[in-house]
């Protein structure tokens, strides 16, 4: 059985995360995981190109010393930062007497990929939804059946180029080789959402530290996805504002005593301190007051949000992960707020059982899923074969996109991003295999 090695990297507001897994089987194995604290990334965005790109050529080592070998290819995050999904419908001619194959279902995605995008965004992922042969009933895997027509019923999801193009920037600075890059947000809620509540309607929510995503399905579809610049951050900086600490102090009282609400009002002191001429005496209850207050103003923010774009969000699933969710009490105060049931995952294999590893798994995930639809799950791909070579060499491979098209000095090395941008290429799906393996 032929290992299926993905190595998925997040670099968050305020970890930077890899995750290296193997799916065989149908089961997914942890091969490594590490995570690094993360400075230039604000909000999603780099703020700082030496510094985060130092923190990921530390994780790289980190990564590679656990794993005992180099990593080749990794598929990146790409934040919900003025991102747009747009429902999109392609049609295929067939032959009636050839059944339909893995090259008619990936001409679908380059034709949908060609399309323009709207103003500066660069398209990211094709979410499939259905496929319908001869307009009869749809259905999810057209492979092997005759027909004159096929038709995809998709999602296409593009973000703003500049800020997909930095963090590809930053990556590829740090050693990494981008095989493809992935809306996170999409790939994790279509990952921690059961098929019952994608169909009926369900508001994915991954809070983190600087930002928290809202990710709401409703008939199958990804409805939209954003993010908020809240998150646990602020309640770090409560903490701080409050107790007259510092910030690092501030994480480190949250982290060891923080919960949500707490029925005993018993004075015990959790921490005490004298510096600068003034004690600081903190109680479980005077945090834990801080710390629900805080978490209530992210979940009545995250309401607001739904309300104000009318979804109906008495009526919908609650579904959390990230970091901030696995606070003690979590799910009493958000069930308090959102009157509903709520539900906070957690992934349940070995090697990675916090809820901030979700969102890698479901990258991982998705895009096995999609290399099985287009089989192109034995691909290994040589980057070697993009230094010092012009656009047309690559013209009958991948699919060609004139909007967003940088200008490239032809005096030096062409690197794997400027073959990206001219392409939108990692589109193509040639994901698998991250280490020079050799496939019998």
């Amino acid at each position: 059985m032929k290992n299926n090695i993905y190595a998925c990297l997040e670099i968050g507001c305020a970890e930077a995360r890899i995750m290296v897994c193997n799916i065989r089987q149908e089961r997914l194995y942890v091969l490594s995981q590490q995570s690094i604290v993360a400075t230039g990334i604000e909000n999603g965005n780099v703020v700082n190109v030496n510094q985060i790109v130092e923190k990921l050529k530390q994780l790289k080592a980190n990564v590679e010393a656990d794993l005992k070998q180099d990593i080749q290819n990794v598929l990146l995050a790409i934040p919900s930062i003025e991102c747009r999904i747009d429902n999109v419908t392609n049609t295929l001619d067939l032959d009636p007497n050839q059944p339909i194959s893995h090259a008619n279902i990936k001409q679908l995605f380059r034709d949908i990929i060609n399309q323009p995008t709207y103003h500066d965004q660069v398209a990211i992922n094709i979410i499939p939804r259905a496929f319908v042969v001869d307009d009869n009933h749809a259905i999810q895997n057209p492979l092997g059946i005759l027909g004159n027509e096929l038709t995809l019923h998709a999602q296409k999801a593009t973000a703003s180029s500049s800020l997909v193009y930095n963090l590809i920037n930053v990556a590829e600075l740090a050693g990494f080789r981008i095989v493809d890059i992935v809306l996170g947000s999409v790939a994790e809620a279509l990952y921690a959402l059961s098929p019952e509540q994608l169909k009926k309607g369900a508001c994915h929510v991954n809070i983190g530290k600087g930002m928290t995503t809202i990710t709401v399905v409703h008939s199958g579809k990804v409805v939209s996805s954003v993010s908020l610049s809240t998150g646990g951050q602020d309640v770090t900086q409560a903490i701080s504002e409050a107790f007259k600490v510092d910030e690092a102090t501030a994480e480190m009282i949250k982290l060891n005593f923080g919960q949500l609400y707490h029925e005993s009002t018993a004075p015990e002191i959790i921490y005490a301190d004298e510096g600068d001429g003034q004690f600081v005496c903190i109680t479980r209850q005077m945090l834990t007051d801080i710390i629900t207050s805080r978490y209530e103003a992210i979940f009545k923010l995250i309401k607001q949000y739904l309300i104000e774009n009318c979804y109906k969000h008495d009526q919908m699933d609650y579904v959390f992960t990230g970091g901030a969710s696995e606070i003690e009490g979590f799910t009493w105060l958000a069930k308090t707020i959102f009157t509903q049931e709520v539900t906070v995952v957690t992934p349940s294999m070995l090697g990675a059982r916090q809820a901030k590893y979700v969102k890698l798994i479901g990258m991982a995930t998705f895009n096995h899923e999609m290399s099985l639809l287009i089989g192109q799950k034995s691909n290994i791909i040589d980057f070697d074969q993009y230094a010092n070579v012009t656009p047309d060499t690559f013209s009958n491979e991948l699919p060609t996109v004139s909007l967003n098209t940088p200008v490239i000095d032809k005096g030096r090395e062409k690197s794997f991003m400027d073959h990206k941008l001219e392409n939108s290429g990692v589109l193509l799906r040639i994901f698998d295999m991250i280490f020079d393996e050799k496939v019998e």
